[in-house]
């Protein structure tokens, strides 16, 4: 454990005490690292031997902790990289933040250079696709820089009938009362929300049909386990939602999103595709809207991805951070070589070279 002026900074990997020590109340921090998504994430992801630490920021005066850094270890690009539990699941990281914390920018830096020295033998530290405000809680704003991932986020501050007029691109709008109109004279169209053990088979379903249309970029292993994990989560029905778009008493579109702390945040969207000349996916999305604004729900979060559908809806584009630290000289060179990609991508792009290089894939995929 080391020490600074009316700070204490240690790095625990007892897993009988981590699991109490993340629930504790007041923390900011996403829905990603809500002590119900962490629980459903080590019981489906954790591997037999995989450990977890957490770096810990307390007072020095009777131990309250003030920031959380929960961390696992993984190999990517050949080298070892300590991050936060994610697996293809996590759209947004971040530290556990008490309110109280708010050392000086001086100070953070002597905290955080304690804590990373402190850290599990790795090449690398990556804590990924962070929020602006979410980098401002952890006082590691200054430290981060711009990620090539964004993120889409539609503020709720009046009801659905205005949003829509000031938010939805006009054409857009048009086209989903005509859809929604032509759907309702074949039957009884509704959304509602449901979760726990009543939403399990439609959110089956709905994976079903996710893993038909993306089943050329899926790894079956992957698939398999998030499968499990969302299963899990809306099991557990604390966190977990299942947005249902039934025509009479068939599913023919539906979500799967977060709420907490006044947002939703959504994971997941599926359609049948027997009824995509009525655009089920975006139907989907503006019932979810029109429900979130009845709840009382502050922010539509449509998390990372810059898909167009999002754009249609009136979403805010907000620029993602992220913090990368090598730890040994094969960390800094990796970190070089990832930094370096994108500009020999851009010169091959400018040269002809890329499609070039494609085209030898494809011939070398046929062969074999």
């Amino acid at each position: 454990m080391g020490a600074l002026t009316g700070y204490e900074i240690a790095v625990l990997s007892d897993t009988a005490t981590i699991p109490a020590l993340i629930a504790t109340p007041g923390f900011e921090r996403t829905p990603f690292q809500s002590p119900s998504w962490l629980e459903a994430w080590f019981a489906v992801f954790q591997p037999a031997g995989m450990k977890c630490w957490v770096g810990v920021i307390r007072k020095s005066d009777g131990g309250q902790p003030l920031f959380l850094l929960p961390l696992v270890r993984e190999r990517r690009h050949g080298v070892t990289v300590l991050t936060l539990p994610d697996r293809g699941v996590s759209d947004y990281h971040s530290a556990f933040v008490s309110p109280e914390f708010a050392p000086a920018p001086e100070t953070m830096n002597r905290l955080w250079d304690a804590l990373v020295a402190m850290l599990p033998p790795a090449d690398m530290l990556s804590i990924e696709r962070v929020l602006p405000e979410t980098a401002e809680r952890m006082r590691l704003a200054h430290r981060m820089r711009p990620s090539n991932i964004t993120a889409r986020r539609l503020p709720i501050d009046s009801d659905f009938s205005q949003l829509r007029d000031r938010r939805f691109d006009p054409s857009t709008a048009r086209r989903l009362i005509k859809n929604r109109r032509k759907l309702e004279n074949k039957g009884r169209l509704t959304f509602d929300f449901v979760t726990g053990a009543e939403a399990l088979a439609d959110l089956e379903e709905l994976l079903d049909w996710r893993q038909q249309r993306f089943c050329d970029v899926n790894d079956g292993g992957d698939a398999a386990n998030q499968r499990t994990f969302y299963r899990r989560l809306v099991e557990e029905g604390s966190l977990a939602r299942v947005g249902r778009l039934r025509l009479d008493d068939q599913l023919i579109g539906g979500c799967l999103g977060l709420v907490e702390g006044g947002r939703i945040l959504v994971l997941m969207i599926a359609y049948n595709k027997s009824f995509a000349n009525w655009a089920p996916g975006l139907l989907t999305f503006e019932s979810c809207i029109a429900s979130a604004a009845e709840l009382g729900l502050t922010v539509f979060d449509l998390t990372i991805g810059a898909e167009s559908y999002k754009q249609l809806l009136g979403a805010d584009t907000t620029a993602l951070l992220e913090l990368r630290q090598p730890l040994t000289f094969s960390g800094r060179l990796v970190l070089a070589l990832l930094d370096l990609k994108p500009k020999v991508r851009c010169a091959a792009e400018r040269l002809g070279l890329l499609g070039f290089i494609q085209r030898l894939r494809r011939k070398a995929a046929a062969k074999s």
